[in-house]
């Protein structure tokens, strides 16, 4: 009740503006989140798979605290993880304003952000200032809008470095529409160097670390981006990104509207990986129940994570997604979400 009361005033101002006072007033709203009946995950909740062990299977996709500024408030309502980010190597304002709207008829966002943040110096002096969590960290990671081809690999292989002590696992996001060739990236002449500097960093400070990719690939596309998760010894692939397959202009659109295509390339990425027992899934892209997560967990994903469901439904979502979990325990006669996604896994 409450968070309808606080989405209704929310919703009356501009969006990135509403999105600003919660990162920037959450030192002083972790203290108060059990006004909003926030999720307290028992044991019996947790989901490992390979080197991750979320808390909770559900956790705060990267986009909604880029500065890792929030990390003890989202914490605090329930979540699994927190991916921050995307992070880039220096300080970057982004692209012109606005460049948030909300498409409330189909409880969805739309954004031309262009990765605005304080910069890696920023980031670290953040997480060096965070108390320690109990969630698992995600530190996305991207190119400033002007760096070159040639030293994009360098740069992901710097930021690697830079953030994996801090981090439990790295997002490489080479998926996001708002920074111009980011996305060519996901081409494999391309990818493969960039993929192989940050390996040369993961030798030496081993890290889970994922590929982030958009959900308007093409199926070829999408299987040689996990080859070479496979080829190389990455974690896995997280999908999806943003789409740019709609009609309301610039930017990419996430929620309700991109479900249909996330869905459907997350279960081709689950098809190319699901013999690979060494990479893990991560799924995101317009989830909004544990019905979706159940079908995931068929597919063969594990984790997910949620970022436009959580501005429309807030913390309540995490909490009717635990109900649901402990209504099908019951049902399965299964004592553990660890069961649960195993009796999944072999449907």
């Amino acid at each position: 009740m409450l968070y309808s009361v606080f989405k209704q005033l929310a919703f009356k101002i501009d969006p990135e503006v509403a999105h600003n006072m919660i990162i920037n007033s959450s030192p002083y709203l972790s203290g108060l989140t059990g006004l909003f009946a926030p999720l307290s995950p028992s044991e019996n909740m947790s989901l490992t798979q390979g080197e991750l062990t979320w808390k909770f299977p559900v956790g705060l996709a990267a986009g909604f605290d880029k500065n890792a500024k929030a990390i003890s408030f989202f914490e605090s309502l329930g979540f699994g993880s927190v991916e921050v980010g995307t992070v880039t190597k220096k300080p970057q304002i982004g692209n012109p304003k606005p460049r948030i709207w909300r498409h409330p008829d189909i409880f969805s966002l739309q954004n031309s952000m262009g990765f605005p943040n304080g910069g890696s110096q920023e980031m670290t002096q953040n997480l060096q200032n965070t108390a320690k969590k109990s969630l698992s960290l995600g530190i996305n990671i991207g190119k400033n809008k002007d760096t070159s081809e040639a030293d994009t690999p360098d740069e992901y292989a710097y930021l690697y470095e830079l953030f994996a002590p801090f981090a439990d696992y790295i997002a490489i996001n080479i998926s996001s529409p708002n920074t111009p060739g980011l996305r060519q990236f996901q081409d494999k002449s391309k990818l493969l160097p960039l993929l192989t500097a940050v390996n040369d960093k993961r030798s030496l400070l081993p890290k889970p670390c994922f590929i982030k990719i958009s959900p308007d690939m093409e199926e070829q596309d999408i299987k040689l981006v996990c080859e070479l998760s496979k080829e190389l010894n990455f974690s896995g692939v997280i999908a999806t990104n943003t789409t740019i397959q709609h009609d309301f202009g610039k930017g990419g659109l996430s929620g309700n509207f991109v479900k249909p295509m996330a869905t459907k390339t997350r279960m081709k990425v689950c098809e190319f990986l699901r013999e690979d027992p060494n990479q893990t899934i991560i799924g995101v892209g317009g989830i909004d129940s544990f019905e979706e997560i159940k079908e995931f967990w068929k597919q063969g994903g594990s984790f997910v994570q949620i970022y436009s469901s959580f501005v429309y439904q807030g913390p309540q979502l995490l909490k009717d997604i635990a109900e649901e979990i402990e209504k099908d325990l019951q049902r399965t006669k299964l004592n553990s979400v660890q069961e649960l996604w195993q009796f999944y896994q072999n449907k």
